[in-house]
């Protein structure tokens, strides 16, 4: 009888095994490696399926367990507890206002270099299960300085340049034009390590504004500038306008001297008043004052086109 009953408890004993490894207990994301800037909070993650819903406790603390800095933070029985590693205290908690329900992540605020290390996420339930993950501190990338080396007229070559005197590597660049057609000029040749862009041969559609974006694992900061349009069409179009105006002026000028000639012509002929023995009448000039406007035209014409070049 004792036999049986030693065997029928080890029986049991393999039965419950097989069953706490099939539910065995998971933590989740797979994520072990995170990155934050200083200044900045981080929220590491720490999800587990506990499908048995057994009672236990959740620790964080250093990696491997139980190495100095000892426990960071722990939640038993439905109570929050203190970790005693004291440049933490006040920056880090719960993520879940629950932990014990399956979230076990953590959020440190003000992250700061002696925050970075490998710490260990462990669930102590039956089964039990442990996640290790590291955390980085960088300084995040200052505001870049964007700038111009060479003339932009069209025809030269010019070179984009931005930079960021601060952050840690690596610092990634990249170049966008932000009006327009927001395509950058064919023979742009971007540097993303230096911040620079070359662009070559510059045409009129090159114009515009552009944006550098520096970024790190932590972060990114832009600055903008404005390649700047010759105004040309318009310049074109005022001094069209202004030698237009002055060609109507004298226009109304030599009409209305002809207009008041005439007239006083025939009447000084008519009545005698005035001797014009020695004026022409005006079939005569009128006609020759008729052929000089088109030269007036044409010279105004030419005029506006060497203003425009």
């Amino acid at each position: 009888m004792q036999m049986a009953m030693m065997a029928w408890r080890l029986l049991w004993s393999f039965v419950l095994m097989g069953v706490l490894s099939c539910v065995a207990l998971e933590i989740h994301p797979e994520e072990s490696q995170y990155y934050a800037a200083e200044g900045s909070d981080v929220t590491m993650h720490c999800q587990y399926n506990d499908t048995l819903n057994n009672s236990g406790y959740i620790i964080w603390d250093s990696a491997p367990f139980g190495v100095s800095p000892p426990l960071i933070i722990r939640f038993s029985d439905g109570q929050l507890l203190s970790g005693r590693y004291e440049p933490m205290k006040g920056r880090i908690r719960f993520t879940a206002r629950e932990p014990q329900n399956g979230d076990a992540s953590i959020t440190i605020s003000n992250v700061s270099r002696s925050d970075a290390m490998t710490y260990s996420c462990a669930v102590k339930k039956l089964p039990e299960a442990e996640k290790i993950m590291t955390l980085t501190v960088m300084k995040p990338p200052s505001q870049p300085i964007c700038n111009v080396q060479g003339e932009f007229a069209q025809g030269n070559n010019v070179t984009l340049t931005c930079l960021s005197f601060h952050g840690e590597s690596p610092l990634t660049y990249t170049w966008a034009k932000i009006c327009g057609n927001q395509v950058l000029p064919t023979n742009a040749v971007v540097d993303s390590v230096r911040g620079t862009m070359r662009v070559d041969s510059i045409i009129e559609q090159d114009c515009g504004s552009y944006r550098c974006t520096v970024e790190s694992l932590v972060g990114s900061k832009s600055c903008e500038l404005v390649l700047p349009c010759p105004d040309v069409p318009e310049a074109h179009m005022s001094s069209a306008l202004l030698i237009t105006i002055s060609i109507t002026v004298v226009l109304v000028i030599l009409a209305v001297s002809i207009i008041t000639t005439g007239c006083l012509w025939w009447s000084g002929k008519k009545t005698g008043q005035y001797n014009f023995s020695d004026v022409p009448p005006p079939s005569r000039w009128i006609p020759k004052i008729i052929e000089i406007l088109p030269s007036l035209h044409y010279e105004a014409k030419d005029q506006t086109v060497t203003m425009s070049a």
